[in-house]
């Protein structure tokens, strides 16, 4: 995957790196020629949840709360800097790490570990090596990339997601020429999963097709399915031939315990009989640390 979507082995942001456009001296005629060009370009639409931080700033009620990001907030209100990961960058510190460029794929311990954190150490695909891993920036970063690839590799293929999803997914695919599809998840009457809509328009889809799913903690609704019904995804699954693509953003959330997801176990399982190919994204907070694994047939 990393090669398929690598375009050149030059460095593109090297610090010091000499551009000419920042060499070259235009009249200011031309800069000002050239800036009319980008006079069509329109103002994009307020981001709605970065747009409650900035109301959220910008409000002097001393009861205010800030629920636009799903992070963990003191007693003040400012972030929670948890203390696994002060202790983290103590050693990291200790180490002295010296900002080395990383490989395409990026830092090896990095991606052995999340893999492990992910499906397991146990899991069949990770022991037969059949796990590729790609480090990626943020969850948004590495769903993009997954996009991406399904853009260049899958084309035609057409990706399902939940009613509702979270916002940024319509755009990610959207914007890669992916065509996109809702499939029924939140059903307001019982504030619960419409499993029965969800499973019968999973099984309308094409064979083959891209199922989007929350690994848990399903943003925004926060309803996730049972066990018996995640195994009965995998089943439906396997059966129409569709490859499940997790993002996983909040493990550990839902729960409180760092442990292996049951949703990406059940659909593993199928993945380990070479029927099922699942990629998953995960970001870790402000590091904006995400990867991307895609368990293969073979």
């Amino acid at each position: 995957m990393a090669n398929a979507l690598r375009t050149t082995g030059v460095p593109r942001f090297a610090c010091g790196a000499t551009r000419g456009v920042a060499t070259m001296k235009k009249p200011a005629a031309a800069l000002v020629a050239n800036a009319s060009r980008l006079s069509g370009v329109e103002m994009a639409p307020p981001d709605p949840i970065l747009g409650v931080s900035e109301a959220f700033k910008a409000s002097k009620d001393p009861n205010k709360l800030n629920l636009g990001v799903g992070a963990y907030r003191t007693e003040e209100l400012q972030p929670l800097v948890l203390e696994v990961v002060k202790k983290a960058e103590q050693k990291m510190l200790a180490a002295g790490y010296n900002k080395e460029y990383l490989p395409i794929e990026g830092l090896d311990v990095f991606r052995q570990a999340t893999v492990q954190l992910l499906l397991g150490s146990d899991n069949a695909a990770v022991k037969e090596g059949r796990v590729a891993v790609l480090q990626a920036l943020s969850g948004t970063g590495s769903l993009r990339v997954g996009a991406a690839f399904i853009a260049r590799f899958m084309k035609g293929t057409t990706v399902y997601i939940s009613n509702p999803t979270w916002g940024n997914h319509r755009n990610i695919f959207g914007d890669e020429g992916v065509e996109w599809k809702y499939y029924r998840y939140f059903d307001p009457d019982t504030v619960g999963l419409d499993f029965k809509g969800m499973a019968e328009d999973l099984q309308a889809a094409p064979d083959g097709s891209i199922v989007l799913l929350h690994g848990c903690a399903h943003n925004p609704t926060g309803v996730d399915p049972t066990p018996e019904q995640w195994q009965e995804i995998a089943d439906l699954c396997k059966a129409k031939g569709h490859m499940p693509f997790f993002d996983v953003a909040y493990q550990g959330f839902a729960t409180g315990a760092l442990r292996v997801l049951l949703s990406t176990a059940c659909l593993m399982k199928h993945a380990d009989q070479g029927s099922v190919t699942s990629s998953v994204c995960r970001g870790i907070a402000a590091l904006r640390l995400a990867h991307v694994d895609c368990c293969c047939c073979s």
